[in-house]
């Protein structure tokens, strides 16, 4: 069956971006000639939109709020591109939680480093790991000595930022722990030091090379084992595609970031440029942020008079906080999003939500179920979701409001499978 333009924006803007609005959907898919030509019109535009600014610029140890709605504002924003989205994929990737750091300031220097190396270089961003307060904490290195080395930052570097799990021993484990040790980092001030009195004063062996290696050497040579640059492509291609690279992907993506001296655009547009990344579509769960800078564009905007409050902390409740992941893995891409506790409390925020927003505009030679799914920006939906939605269409009929009717089908919508599938 045909794909239509407005399906293949939407998947584009669901990937690139966070989430399509009816809006944005229109903007490429209204004039193109052909759903081809509107795909790759989205792709140019998410590959090369501005990136976003944090927000707020500066901020103090109280300012929690102010962060976590900046974050969401930039998330949700029409203009947010991939370099929005990577900035939220380098998040997963090195996460940070402010539990563990407890230094707001901290955590906004950290949110600032992966805005800035987003789409820019990987080696540069993993080096400037080692200048970050916010990572040196949260993975133990801060006031690692080399008489009782802490292990976590070189086990992560290696397990989950580079190589991948299996290719390294706890040999290895341990030299890097003793070439990374002697970082220092002061709370008050987020000044960073170097104790060489509680450094490496000898020779270790490290994924075979031998040496009196320095942390930036550590780094160095993650970035030249053969398996760094096929595992951090094939996390990329995962997050983007949906799906794990072939062997033959992974190879060629892996070859671009080495030859392109690990920038990250051209892996990425690489990605996306595919004809499999448009064929992709609905074949993973939604982060639960996705699913909720979706849902709120759809129940946005608010009836007039109404308090343009957004609710940011139900996040929380839906188990993905910016600053707050679950563990040092991050968020994983994982059908724990489609469980019944995740859809119990996406439908109790619509529910709770979808009283503020303003009715359906059913437009002329329209009906209440097209508007339904144009508002949602769903173009792609099963026989089945159709007819819950054109059963819940008759049900209402004559019988409520506009307001009434317009909150039940936005969120059978919005609880719908299809939604559910980025």
């Amino acid at each position: 069956m045909a794909v239509s333009a407005a399906a293949l924006v939407a998947h584009v803007l669901r990937r690139c971006a966070i989430a399509p609005t009816p809006a944005t959907v229109s903007r490429f898919a209204s004039s193109a000639p052909d759903p081809r030509s509107a795909a790759n019109a989205a792709l140019d535009w998410v590959l090369s939109a501005a990136p976003r600014p944090i927000q707020p610029p500066q901020i103090n140890r109280d300012g929690w709020e102010a962060n976590l709605v900046g974050w969401t504002t930039n998330l949700r924003s029409a203009d947010a591109g991939l370099h929005e989205r990577m900035t939220w994929f380098w998040h997963g990737h090195f996460p940070v939680g402010g539990g563990k750091v407890g230094n707001l300031p901290m955590m906004h220097a950290n949110q600032q480093l992966l805005r800035t190396h987003a789409m820019g270089n990987f080696s540069t961003l993993l080096h400037q790991l080692l200048n970050d307060p916010a990572t040196l904490i949260m993975l133990d290195l801060a006031g690692s000595s080399v008489a009782a080395p802490n292990e976590n930052f070189a086990r992560e570097l290696m397990e989950l930022f580079t190589t991948g799990p299996g290719v390294y021993t706890e040999d290895d484990v341990k030299a890097a722990a003793l070439a990374l040790a002697g970082i220092e980092v002061d709370y008050d001030t987020a000044k960073i030091t170097r104790n060489p009195e509680r450094a490496l004063g000898g020779e270790v062996v490290f994924l075979g090379r031998r040496g009196r290696l320095s942390p930036e050497d550590v780094i160095d040579t993650v970035l030249a084992h053969e398996a760094t640059a096929p595992f951090v492509a094939g996390k990329i291609h995962h997050h983007l595609a949906g799906v794990q690279p072939s062997p033959e992907i992974r190879a060629d993506l892996a070859n671009i970031f080495r030859t392109s001296g690990w920038e990250i655009k051209p892996v990425v547009e690489r990605i996306v440029r595919s004809e499999a990344f448009l064929e992709s579509r609905l074949n993973r769960p939604k982060f639960p942020i996705e699913w909720w800078v979706g849902a709120l564009g759809s129940l946005l905007p608010y009836r007039s008079g109404e308090s343009t409050d957004v609710n940011t902390w139900f996040l929380h409740d839906l188990n993905q906080m910016p600053n707050d992941p679950p563990n040092v893995a991050g968020w994983p891409i994982s059908n724990r999003w489609l469980s019944s506790d995740q859809q119990l409390a996406r439908a109790s925020y619509v529910r709770s939500t979808s009283w503020r927003c303003a009715p359906l505009v059913v437009p002329a030679g329209g009906d209440l179920v097209s508007a339904t799914l144009a508002r949602c920006s769903l173009y792609e939906v099963s026989d089945r979701t159709l007819n819950v939605l054109r059963n819940a269409a008759i049900a209402v009929a004559g019988q409520a409001d506009e307001l009434t009717i317009s909150r039940r089908l936005i969120t059978a919508a919005l609880c719908s499978p299809e939604f559910a599938l980025a």
